[in-house]
């Protein structure tokens, strides 16, 4: 089992609890049908993380190069940026719940950081890769938050 380490934070220009950004990166980080099924173990750490996930704003995507409209990582990077407005509603496109939603785009963004790359829906009504975009629609596939 390979372990990724990482630490969370709110970005300065968020108004959002860091302990509940925190603990639901957590719960998403540990779901059993996520990465860790396929071999990766996630650890909270204080300093020297592998992944710093930030919580931000529309302009702290922007200074990023990220579209602002989405979150985004970098491929085999060490930053991911969820978007603050789409961890607040979640995108009514991807179809599902904010909870849904919320282990949609954690598991996403870390496939990008663990290095997959944009994945098209297999066939219609199957299950959406967690690779395919979601957030933008599931282009015949279903809502799907399993790796």
């Amino acid at each position: 089992m390979e372990t990724v380490t990482y630490v969370v934070v709110v970005d300065p220009d968020v108004d959002f609890p860091l302990a509940e950004f925190k603990r639901d990166v957590a719960i998403c980080l540990a779901d059993p049908y996520g990465w860790e099924s396929k071999g990766y173990k996630f650890v909270l750490v204080k300093q020297k993380p592998r992944v710093t996930i930030h919580l931000t704003s529309q302009s702290g995507l922007r200074k990023q190069g990220c579209d602002d409209s989405l979150s985004c990582a970098i491929m085999g990077g060490h930053q991911m940026w969820i978007n603050e407005e789409r961890w607040r509603h979640g995108s009514a496109k991807s179809g599902q719940d904010l909870d849904g939603y919320r282990q949609y785009v954690i598991s996403h963004e870390m496939g990008h950081i663990l290095g997959r790359d944009h994945v098209k829906c297999p066939a219609r009504g199957q299950p959406a890769p967690i690779m395919l975009q979601q957030t933008l629609g599931l282009h015949g596939c279903l809502p799907n938050t399993n790796v």
